[in-house]
């Protein structure tokens, strides 16, 4: 009869829950369209060494990864959503790596009469603690806490459909053992009605004090005074309301104490879902 209890306690709870969050959301913004994202993402990645390492030195492995993510956007310009990755490597067999969420906000948008678009966020990832024994898992330990943000101006040329978008945008963070680290990116996007073409070029740098991957003895890079500059881009094409599909290449320009010559390939999938 307690279990009994507790479970139509459960299902009340998820009866009403969406009728008093559409009644409180309604009360804040009226009118306002919902849209719930499920994303998917396969990369294939060869990495033919690893830069420092020792124990061994040839450390080498394809990577297997699968993203899988759902996010929530709305009118009032807030995001919030759940993302989870899952790898592949020669060390460790296809499981989770890590998960997490974030929440972000576009603060100014340049489409709406603001000079320049800035978007801004929080977001935390959790690393399983045997997933920390691979140097290809690029997290510093198990919880993992940052703080990104994105300037971006869309240039729409008249009577056509062509629009050009340039961005700036820097990642922050730390975990909860070791040295903080820095993710800047540059790029841009040309998109034509539903086609679009991105070129980026991302960096990482820790600010640890080790140079050296012990391979066998790896547990994270929290202390590790890591870089590297990748470099990517991807040709997308939108459908439907929101919905985009993606396909792209990247590839490791410059490592340090990091995985070298990191190239591949990933497929991506976004499909909207309107709920009320």
């Amino acid at each position: 009869m307690y279990l009994k209890k507790i479970k139509l306690k459960v299902l009340g709870l998820f009866i009403l829950l969406p009728v008093q969050l559409t009644g409180a959301l309604g009360d804040l913004e009226p009118n306002m369209p919902y849209l719930i994202h499920l994303d998917a993402t396969y990369s294939f990645a060869n990495i033919p060494r690893i830069q420092g390492a020792v124990n061994p030195v040839n450390y080498r492995t394809n990577e297997n990864k699968l993203t899988l993510s759902s996010w929530m956007s709305t009118m009032s310009y807030l995001e919030f959503g759940a993302l989870f990755e899952f790898n592949q490597t020669v060390k460790l067999p296809f499981n989770l790596e890590s998960g997490g969420f974030y929440l972000k906000k576009a603060f100014l948008d340049d489409l709406s009469g603001d000079l320049l678009s800035f978007d801004g966020g929080l977001l935390v990832q959790f690393v399983p603690t045997n997933r920390l024994r691979d140097p290809i898992t690029p997290y510093n330990d198990v919880a993992n806490f940052s703080l990104f943000g994105e300037i971006f101006k869309n240039f729409v040329f008249d009577r056509s459909n062509l629009c050009f978008t340039p961005y700036l945008a820097a990642d922050f963070g730390i975990a909860n053992r070791g040295y903080p680290w820095l993710d800047p990116a540059v790029g841009g996007r040309l998109s034509y009605d539903r086609l679009s073409f991105d070129l980026s070029i991302l960096g990482t740098f820790g600010f640890g004090n080790l140079t050296v991957i012990n391979v066998n003895a790896f547990r994270g890079y929290a202390m590790t005074a890591y870089r590297a500059i990748d470099i990517e881009l991807f040709l997308g094409y939108s459908f439907a309301e929101e919905g985009f599909l993606s396909v792209g290449y990247f590839g490791r320009l410059f490592a340090r104490a990091f995985p070298q010559d990191r190239q591949g390939f990933f497929i991506q999938l976004d499909l909207p879902l309107p709920v009320f």
